[in-house]
């Protein structure tokens, strides 16, 4: 069983540029949004859950300058520049409405894959005594198992709800979730996150 007051949602990346017909993404890696999973309603339904029990909630966007002076690796493995990926302040970095930060939720900002890399996620974790994380978002074998790995090495208890993450196609999501599910997190159906809590 979870304590409400020790669990943690975190909702990773989602963001226009990762799943709209014309985001960033979509053009630089081809990917077909119309065969993609709606995990966003499963995703609203959880963030409601928290916010209704009183739950820390933590939105995560990953935003980089025009130049990527801030990971010029990034750019030379993937061309990110030329398709202004996750550009700050343009809309390709903003994150969809339906899961828009509201009143008395958390938004980090980070500029890696891995959420705790250079972020205070971790001081915001301990400061309201976390120990278990329900990890959501995009992709599942990118920052969210970066960010679920390095979660995992600080020691906290992490989930992963499979209709809750995507990635590029199913064959990756499911890799992901394969590589989650090897010590990591417990990679569960969502309905079983419910069940969890005390």
């Amino acid at each position: 069983m979870l304590n409400k007051k020790e669990t943690a949602l975190l909702i990773i990346d989602m963001q226009y540029g990762g799943g709209a017909p014309d985001g960033s993404l979509v053009k630089m890696l081809n990917v077909d949004v119309t065969k993609q999973e709606d995990i966003v309603t499963p995703m609203v339904e959880l963030k409601n859950f928290f916010r209704e029990n009183g739950m820390l909630v933590v939105n995560v966007k990953t935003e980089y300058e025009e130049d990527f002076s801030d990971w010029k690796m990034l750019d030379e493995m993937f061309e990110v520049k030329k398709y202004k990926h996750f550009v700050k302040g343009s809309l390709d970095a903003e994150i969809i409405p339906p899961l828009a930060p509201q009143e008395g939720e958390e938004l980090l900002v980070k500029n890696r894959w891995n959420a705790f890399f250079n972020t205070k996620l971790d001081e915001i974790l301990k400061d309201k005594n976390i120990k278990n994380l329900i990890i959501v978002g995009a992709a599942t074998d990118v920052c969210v198992f970066e960010t679920c790995s390095h979660a995992f090495s600080l020691n906290y208890n992490c989930i992963v709800p499979i209709e809750t993450t995507a990635s590029f196609n199913a064959e990756r999501k499911k890799m992901g979730l394969e590589l989650l599910s090897f010590g990591r997190s417990k990679v569960v159906h969502v309905e079983e996150v419910y069940k969890m809590f005390q």
